[in-house]
């Protein structure tokens, strides 16, 4: 008993004195919210004072009130998360299923049939078996959409756009699921329900949320790359068809000999790319709410096509190093810069087919970065390492186990479909067709050996929360922006830029998020952080400026933790070779 936590030791001894134990709980644990629901509703409708239930725990736990370590790392092993940090799955988990039926990301959204055909013959690259030889043609299904609004908001509204793409192949159902932007606003999966939520409706009053939203940029200074894309008119682009496309995360290609490369997918749509400005898709989200999902039917009902051509960045395992290439290749907050990896076509993407029936075909399609056909694997990329769980695991929430058997998610070209996954709701296939519902078993022994990934060395052999990203808590987080902000954009982008954020920022009551938000603006340049300030109305400008320098000074440490920070030359993100063989030949 001496180890004993004191709480728990008192309620052992209220417990065994036949009291009931749970008093010093409602002080303490689950956000003082654990009351039964006619107590609830008492305090909510104001009948008995005290209504506001407030968090009044000394700190943060999981669900069986465990302390969180830390808000913003997870653990891993040469820098990729692993599924034993029980806080990383059951956050994620949680939110998945934190919503009933509706996505909880992507909500709003359309879809459209087409096909896929190769313009170069990639094979000495990749095995994948649609990407065999020039002129090869590709069953796909495509859905677009905004990321976190829901289905009840204009679709031109500001925000990321998905642009996920299925294709039916030889050898199954292979997933792209990106956006319109290169580049997302974290890059461990620890933070990616804290994205979402910092863009949604405010849980007290359901109203838009720009605090949270601001504040968590001014926390994340990584966050700022997609954050300027976000506020600037790719927040609003003309429509879905007019967007480019980007699997965002480093994948592998893996060729008949085992030998890989890494690329990044590239969709560019075929007539340019086109943009509102933000008071254009006010005016016209008022006049036509569903802008974008009726130009997409409309056009393809008329028979036009939509196209994109479809490019790869390539990069070789030995060249994937953060310390010599200057910028890390596994950060999805980054892209890799052209001049040095240049754009490779090989292939163009074709819709021209509306769906049959919107909830079948659009709302019921299913995407997974986890869908990967033998020739396309993972890289180093934490962030693409937990989504390939996290996005397979919220769609059996949303549609259950067997949503293979929804039509737009069946593999209906695959050379085989024999799943060793039997049961479950709504069965109605042929089920395990016979099979033992056991593996080995003594009768059927169908395995394929040839389709084990390719191995890869990681940087280093130790579990713990350490961060791997090379630019964490040092300036050069911001480098890329700076380019793109400096040398992209062109002089009226930055206007409409400054005028976005500004008309934005304006909505935020607390100085210190605007503030700490500004901050990281000036370490990306000083002249964006001091033009948004001038475009704040006066009321929201109750600050001065030199606030905004002196807390740019180690803003580029906001939210690192410094007891998580990289701080060995080893750890960083690598993939590598292995130095011999690893699989028994």
């Amino acid at each position: 008993m001496a180890d004993i936590h004191p709480l728990q030791a008192i309620q052992q001894t209220i417990g065994a004195a036949g009291g009931d134990p749970r008093p010093m709980q409602r002080a303490s644990l689950f956000q003082n919210a654990n009351d039964g629901p006619a107590k609830i509703i008492a305090k909510v409708s104001g009948v008995q004072s005290g209504g506001i239930r407030e968090d009044d725990g000394p700190y943060f736990t999981n669900n069986e009130g465990i302390p969180f370590p830390d808000p913003a790392h997870s653990k891993t092993v040469g820098g990729l998360p692993l599924v034993s940090d029980t806080f990383l799955l059951q956050k994620q988990q949680h939110f998945n299923r934190s919503k009933n039926l509706e996505r909880m990301v992507h909500p709003c959204g359309s879809g459209a049939f087409g096909y896929f055909e190769t313009t170069a013959d990639v094979s000495d690259l990749t095995k994948a078996n649609f990407l065999s030889g020039k002129g090869v043609k590709t069953p796909v299904f495509m859905r677009f959409s905004t990321v976190t609004l829901g289905r009840e908001f204009p679709d031109l509204a500001r925000n990321p756009r998905g642009f996920a793409i299925k294709f039916y192949t030889g050898e199954g159902n292979y997933d792209i699921v990106g956006l319109n932007f290169p580049v997302f606003f974290c890059r461990d999966p620890i933070q990616g329900p804290d994205v979402i939520r910092s863009q949604s409706r405010n849980p007290k009053n359901f109203l838009l949320d720009y605090n949270s939203l601001f504040d968590l940029l001014a926390l994340t200074p990584e966050a700022n790359h997609a954050g300027m894309m976000f506020f600037s008119d790719h927040g609003t682009p003309k429509g879905w068809r007019n967007n480019h496309g980007y699997g965002c995360h480093t994948f592998k290609w893996v060729n008949k000999e085992g030998k890989f490369v890494y690329i990044k997918y590239h969709f560019l749509a075929k007539h340019g790319q086109h943009q509102f400005t933000a008071d254009e898709a006010i005016k016209l989200s008022g006049q036509d709410p569903d802008y974008s999902k009726r130009e997409l039917w409309d056009g393809l009902e008329k028979g036009e096509e939509v196209e994109w051509t479809a490019s790869v960045q390539i990069m070789q395992p030995h060249e994937a190093d953060p310390n010599t290439l200057g910028f890390d290749p596994f950060d999805v907050t980054k892209v890799w810069p052209r001049s040095q990896f240049p754009m490779h076509e090989f292939g163009r993407l074709v819709l021209n087919k509306n769906p049959e029936n919107f909830h079948r075909d659009v709302e019921q399609a299913a995407f997974s970065p986890g869908s990967m056909v033998p020739g396309i694997e993972d890289s180093p990329d934490p962030l693409l390492q937990f989504r390939m769980f996290f996005y397979r695991d919220a769609q059996y929430h949303r549609i259950g186990v067997n949503l293979h058997q929804v039509p737009v998610n069946c593999p209906f070209m695959s050379g085989s479909l024999s799943s060793l996954n039997f049961d479950g709701a709504t069965r109605n296939d042929a089920n395990h067709g016979g099979n033992p519902q056991y593996a080995p078993n003594s009768f059927k022994h169908k395995f394929r050996p040839d389709t084990a990934e390719a191995p890869y060395m990681v940087s280093d052999n130790i579990v713990s929360r350490k961060s791997h990203y090379h630019h964490e808590g040092k300036l050069s987080d911001y480098d890329q922006a700076r380019d793109l902000y400096q040398k992209v954009m062109s002089e009226q982008q930055r206007t409409n830029l400054h005028y976005n954020t500004s008309n934005m920022l304006r909505f935020v009551d607390t100085n210190v998020i605007k503030i700490g938000y500004l901050a990281q603006l000036w370490n990306i340049d000083p002249s964006y952080s001091q033009a948004v300030y001038d475009g704040l109305p006066e009321a929201a400008r109750d600050f001065q400026f030199v606030e905004v320098q002196n807390k740019a000074k180690g803003a580029e440490l906001a939210g690192k933790e410094a007891k998580f920070r990289p701080s060995q030359a080893s750890e960083r993100l690598v993939g590598f070779n292995p130095d011999m063989p690893i699989y028994n030949v």
